[in-house]
């Protein structure tokens, strides 16, 4: 019996296993996690620039509804643009107990007469600068460091995937704030143990805010002083120049028979790549809690990932990985050196890994902790 009916406002790939970036994975998951509960009727709005019309169609239990977006840039749009104005009427149209907002519209879609949730995913005032953007990236920043905050301050109920992001919000808003990670595909946690062969597995954009040539640097470090494996990079790069810059380094180390690039990959290919991996890393300079640990921790994998913000919260220093710092070259080929030498601490730290994902990533734990959420929205009336 329905008991609810929750629209979820965020990005929703087309090719449902192909998601890109960690916003569409999470609302995949979570959509599908609280579909299959007979409480809730779920529908997805989204808003995508090339639509001319409107177009619905069905992720299984999933009513997905695309809406045509705005050709005006972002951050003038959920302010007030013709996109805002879209997305107002369908929420109207759909008439939901609750609205849980997963875009950076969610930061000023209140005052909406219906119980609204937002949980903050990224800061772009933060990415901006942390992807190497020079041009106009410091006007960028800063005007979107405004508008985050004009939207914070707005809020009533806010969901906070990280105590980093905690930190980031509680001076900027009066909200209610829940804590709660964000959800990975159940199949990374029943993947099958393929044989290991001292494979170090990258996943995420290829950037400079992924630091991939950290990545890059740190492994044939570590391969000069003893260390044997193969690097694969999974990802789509943002910035061509800067895989020019990878590229020219591979060569200059003389590595390229030991790094694999693999572009873009579906999570039916990640789950294999995982299951191949005997090394998770992520050298990033700017993250708030990335998907690709938790799903390399639901798989079993040691991680190797940044001290700073969100990692810290994510990775148990020299129980379920190690935590480095993602200038330190000589720092992460060490601890890679000891995982790739030692099969037996990198099972340790896996089955550690995988025992704190269970807790916490899992998507029917994080559907029943949203959905407390929304019951809770829905009989306060707020």
């Amino acid at each position: 019996m329905i008991d609810m009916k929750v629209i979820l406002f965020s990005r929703y790939p087309h090719c449902y296993d192909t998601p890109h970036g960690g916003v569409e994975s999470v609302t995949v998951i979570l959509a599908r996690a609280l579909a299959r509960r007979e409480d809730i009727d779920v529908h997805l709005l989204t808003l995508e620039r090339d639509l001319d019309n409107e177009q619905e169609e069905r992720d299984g239990d999933v009513t997905i509804h695309r809406l045509p977006g705005s050709g005006w840039p972002q951050i003038v749009d959920i302010l007030g643009g013709p996109g805002r104005k879209v997305l107002l009427k369908k929420i109207y149209e759909i008439r939901p107990d609750i609205v849980h907002s997963h875009e950076t519209y969610g930061l000023t879609i209140n005052n909406l007469r219906i119980p609204h949730v937002f949980t903050v995913h990224g800061f772009d005032h933060a990415n901006i600068p942390a992807e190497g953007r020079r041009d106009i990236g410091a006007i960028r920043s800063l005007l979107w460091k405004l508008v985050e905050r004009y939207g914070m301050a707005k809020q009533t109920d806010i969901v906070s995937i990280s105590p980093y992001v905690r930190d980031m919000i509680e001076p900027l808003t009066k909200a209610n704030i829940y804590d709660i990670d964000n959800p990975i595909d159940e199949r990374f946690f029943q993947l099958p143990e393929k044989e290991k062969k001292g494979r170090v597995l990258c996943v995420g954009w290829v950037n400079e805010r992924k630091n991939t040539l950290g990545s890059v640097q740190a492994f044939a470090h570590a391969l000069a002083n003893g260390a044997d494996g193969t690097l694969v990079i999974a990802g789509q790069a943002s910035d061509p120049v800067y895989m020019d810059k990878i590229k020219a380094e591979i060569r200059r180390q003389g590595i390229e028979e030991k790094v694999e690039f693999l572009g873009h990959i579906t999570h039916t290919r990640l789950g294999e790549e995982l299951a191949s991996a005997s090394i998770f890393m992520l050298p990033s300079l700017q993250e708030n809690a990335p998907m690709a640990i938790s799903e390399a921790m639901a798989a079993g994998i040691p991680v190797i990932a940044s001290n700073c913000c969100g990692m810290p919260y994510m990775v148990a220093e020299e129980e379920s990985g190690y935590l480095i710092e993602p200038h330190d070259t000589v720092q992460i080929a060490d601890r890679m050196g000891r995982l790739l030498r030692d099969p037996e601490l990198c099972c340790r730290f896996g089955r550690k890994g995988r025992e704190i994902a269970r807790k916490r990533f899992h998507p029917d734990v994080v559907a029943e902790m949203t959905t407390n959420i929304y019951q809770r929205l829905v009989h306060n009336g707020s």
